[in-house]
């Protein structure tokens, strides 16, 4: 996954094995400053991802067809940890070491993910290693990319 143009934040390319976009997160209103709101598309599946309160970044709704995925810290305030749940099954995402963002993680009995920049502290490009089993679908694996990005990416 990489920044799409070069120093914006604002849209993110991903990549599968080769070197061609395979999609896109990108924020919904990028010439309104308005950091709340974001759309992905990989493949035929497309949502959005959107802060359940604008005043809140504790909680974070994820849309993709008929299913609804919550993204909640742990621990409010701290964005180290996020439980994400559709309600049937929960994952608990968390930085690989308090107060870096810059690696992310999942390990359950669903196997593992991990999110971490292709060079230490530059938030550009990343590095996704998935060995989640295949009933974890792509709107899980979608909102633990975005946490990863969104919290270890400036903001202007």
């Amino acid at each position: 996954m990489s920044i799409s143009i070069e120093d914006d934040y604002t849209s993110w390319d991903l990549y599968g094995l080769e070197e061609i976009p395979i999609g896109r997160i990108k924020l919904r209103w990028p010439f309104q400053s308005d950091w709340t709101e974001w759309d992905y598309r990989i493949g035929e599946i497309n949502g959005q991802i959107k802060m359940r309160n604008k005043n809140d970044p504790n909680m974070w709704e994820l849309r993709s067809g008929n299913r609804i995925l919550t993204l909640k810290t742990v621990y409010s305030g701290d964005f180290n940890q996020w439980r994400i749940t559709d309600d049937s099954y929960t994952l608990t995402f968390k930085t690989m070491y308090e107060n870096v963002y810059d690696g992310w993680k999942t390990s359950s009995k669903m196997g593992d993910y991990e999110v971490y920049t292709q060079w230490e502290m530059d938030p550009r490009d990343w590095i996704i290693h998935d060995k989640l089993k295949d009933t974890v679908d792509q709107p899980f694996k979608i909102a633990m990319i975005f946490i990863a990005s969104f919290y270890s990416s400036p903001k202007y």
